[in-house]
């Protein structure tokens, strides 16, 4: 099987710090192409060895050798860089979240449908295998039933000007950016949405126009879901799962985004006091590459884990009602409500 080939949007952070490097190590990926209209791109290609540079975003899309894309543009922008990616014919991997917007949904979803290409939210850490040793201890029986779950994601922000998580305009805020992380893991080992949310969010620089701390509980009838997240943490990244089961506890210290180089634990413990750590190391970049290029070559165009796409949306939307009403909210079916939004038209 040929290698997909890529093209990347924009030199963002993420891309040069962990994308690119992992695609060098991808089996059956390529990057030929990048695009950027800040004058950056050329340098970036000459770096990580790739073929061509664009100076615009337009230019790369034109280009009949890029299969595949990667869109690692701030949150407010997705919608417009997907659709302009579908319509001219290329599969997409884009930066999480997908959409803040059910009307954003619809037009992405329908833009990629009619022009039958794969779109996928990049939430990495879902391909981390200690993701699937979780699976595997809950499954079997190990913890008991889970009755509650518990997930935390801080970092501290560089404040700098322009900073794009501080800006409503481009769906900024704890909860877009790092709350979303622990909404998706949360519904990902529950296997659906909760039924209720109640969230506060705060900043402790009064003039912040978004939430950059955020607390929530989601209700799942039979369990309990916590979450907190934000910017303002001290110190070294906070990134962890605590799943609490009748006769035991799962923890993983590194549950989101542990370095190429940084092996994650994942620590199971029983009622009569037994326990033992596994120690994973892997880079969830280039297990996410492999397998969304997998997928470009060997199956119809689709949404790629779309359960979880509209189940993350659709929480973060009941989030934001409630931080905003200070109330707890329902949440909502997005697809049912897709389908309502289709009908109308």
């Amino acid at each position: 099987m040929s290698a997909v080939r890529w093209g990347v949007l924009t030199t963002a952070r993420i891309a040069q710090d962990r994308f690119l490097p992992a695609m060098k190590t991808a089996r059956n990926a390529e990057v030929v192409a990048i695009s950027s209209p800040n004058g950056k791109a050329a340098a970036v290609a000459e770096q990580f060895g790739i073929p061509t540079a664009y100076t615009s975003h337009e230019e790369l899309l034109a280009d009949p050798n890029v299969e595949a894309v990667y869109l690692p543009f701030p949150n407010g922008l997705h919608t417009e860089w997907i659709i302009a990616a579908a319509e001219a014919g290329k599969d997409i991997l884009c930066e999480k979240p997908l959409v803040a917007s059910l009307e954003d949904y619809q037009r992405v979803r329908e833009a990629c449908t009619r022009n039958d290409v794969t779109l996928m939210e990049a939430f990495m850490y879902r391909f981390h295998p200690q993701h699937q040793k979780v699976k595997e201890y809950i499954n079997s029986g190990r913890i008991g039933k889970p009755v509650s779950l518990h997930a935390r994601f801080h970092f501290p922000m560089d404040r700098s000007e322009g900073e794009i998580r501080l800006q409503p305009g481009l769906d900024g805020g704890a909860i877009n950016d790092v709350g979303c992380y622990a909404i998706d893991v949360m519904n990902m080992v529950m296997e659906r949405a909760p039924h209720t949310v109640y969230g506060r969010g705060t900043s402790p620089n009064t003039g912040d126009p978004v939430e950059t701390s955020a607390a929530a509980i989601l209700d799942y009838g039979d369990v309990i879901g916590t979450l907190d997240c934000g910017f303002e943490g001290g110190g070294p990244r906070a990134h962890t799962l605590h799943i609490i089961g009748t006769e035991g506890q799962i923890s993983l210290d590194k549950a989101f985004d542990p370095a190429p180089c940084e092996t994650a634990k994942v620590t199971v413990s029983s009622r009569d006091g037994r326990a033992e750590t596994c120690d994973i190391g892997e880079d969830q970049f280039k297990i996410e590459i492999e397998r969304f290029s997998a997928w470009v070559r060997n199956s119809s165009a689709d949404l790629i884990h779309r359960p979880l796409t509209e189940e993350n949306l659709a929480v973060r939307l009941a989030l934001h009602e409630s931080i905003a009403t200070g109330l707890p909210r329902y949440v909502t079916d997005v697809h049912a409500v897709e389908y309502h939004l289709s009908q109308e038209q």
